[in-house]
């Protein structure tokens, strides 16, 4: 038996070796390749040398040599940008770093920028002894930002909120000086790692969804919408009737402070707060007003949530925050506030999975271990 186990081991012993070295090849394979890669990118830095002495970008409509690299070698801006930098500082040193293969074109910038802040020699011919962050970082506390420059940037801030013309949809935009930017990118930063993440969504969408639930947070405090005594949604909802009937409320639907909703803003209101329905006839003057219909019953709310153990029920999710009373039934298909109809979710599985989404309870999946599943408008991408 000790014999058998000791081959065994021997076995895994040469499996392990042989991964080792298999990996060892790979990563020499790479590392080989990416000095290839720098050696040619220093011969491209010298040709635009040239193609800048020769004024070729201006020559062929370019705004700056930057742009004319983005277009013609199909790079982004950013490292447009840094190949004109390296080209153009001159420093035949630290262009034959690149062109040797030593370094790359990220890291020739970095010592370029350190040399001219006046950067400890040592460190710029012996830079591979630091990592690029760790550059950046001496760089970072030798620029220099002056009262009036530092005035000047805290000026210059400012930020634009357009709404579309049916107030739809909205863009927004701006700048702000550097502390306040670091703060803003943290908390957003902060907020997006306590969301729970969804499939083929990209990092965009969930920073505007962390700026959002912020926004919520500032509006109607920090308490989840579940406790007791929080403020509930009271909405107004103007329907045309000859517009919403035929297009299954896709048109004719608003709310009282004007913005036009599709059936899943609509849904959502319904679910979460307490509702009137004013019903506008072909004049747009109002023909019925229903009575305001009941938000969810705080006991019957605090019982849903006692009953879901205070988390999110979709399978997998460990997100607290908001935790918010879902119909599984929605309250426009005949739905009640039944707890049999109710489950608790997160703010980010109710607000942006199902209700902005337009994904659904999986009706097959466990009760306390949910899974959604998206229903497609058209046919699905193959």
């Amino acid at each position: 038996m000790f014999d058998t186990r000791s081959s065994e081991v021997d076995e895994t012993d040469d499996w392990a070796d042989d991964w080792s070295l298999e990996v060892d090849e790979l990563k020499g394979e790479i590392l080989f390749k990416e000095a290839e890669i720098s050696r040619l990118r220093g011969q491209q830095l010298a040709l635009l040398r040239k193609a800048d002495r020769l004024q070729v970008a201006t020559a062929e409509g370019s705004r700056t040599l930057a742009d004319w690299v983005t277009a013609n070698l199909d790079v982004s801006p950013q490292t447009a940008g840094r190949m004109v930098r390296v080209a153009r500082s001159a420093q035949s040193d630290i262009e034959a770093g690149i062109s040797s293969g030593e370094y790359g074109v990220d890291r020739a910038v970095f010592l370029c920028q350190l040399r001219d802040l006046g950067g400890p020699e040592e460190v710029i011919t012996d830079s591979s002894q630091y990592s690029l962050g760790h550059l950046f970082g001496m760089i970072d506390r030798l620029r220099h930002v002056d009262a009036l420059q530092e005035q000047v940037l805290f000026e210059d801030r400012y930020m634009v909120l357009q709404s579309s013309l049916d107030e739809t949809s909205g863009r927004f935009w701006g700048q702000t000086h550097g502390a306040d930017w670091h703060t803003l990118e943290k908390a957003l930063i902060q907020r997006e790692g306590q969301l729970p993440s969804l499939e083929d969504q990209s990092q965009g969408q969930r920073r505007v969804d962390a700026l959002a639930s912020i926004c919520i947070d500032s509006l109607t405090g920090t308490r989840e919408l579940d406790q007791t005594g929080r403020a509930v949604t009271v909405a107004e909802i103007f329907v045309d009737a000859s517009l919403a009937a035929p297009s299954f409320g896709e048109a004719g639907v608003t709310l009282s402070s004007g913005p036009r909703v599709g059936p899943n803003t609509l849904s959502e209101i319904l679910c979460t707060g307490k509702v009137r329905v004013v019903l506008c006839g072909d004049d747009h003057r109002p023909i019925g007003v229903s009575d305001l219909g009941e938000a969810i019953p705080p006991s019957v709310r605090s019982f849903v949530l006692h009953r879901d153990q205070g988390r999110c029920q979709i399978d997998g999710c460990r997100s607290r925050y908001r935790l918010q009373p879902h119909h599984i039934r929605q309250r426009a298909s005949g739905g009640d506030h039944d707890p049999d109809n109710l489950i608790t979710l997160c703010w980010y599985h109710h607000h942006v999975a199902i209700h902005m989404m337009g994904m659904r309870l999986d009706p097959e999946s466990p009760p306390h271990r949910r899974r959604l599943t998206r229903l497609w408008r058209r046919d699905p991408p193959t």
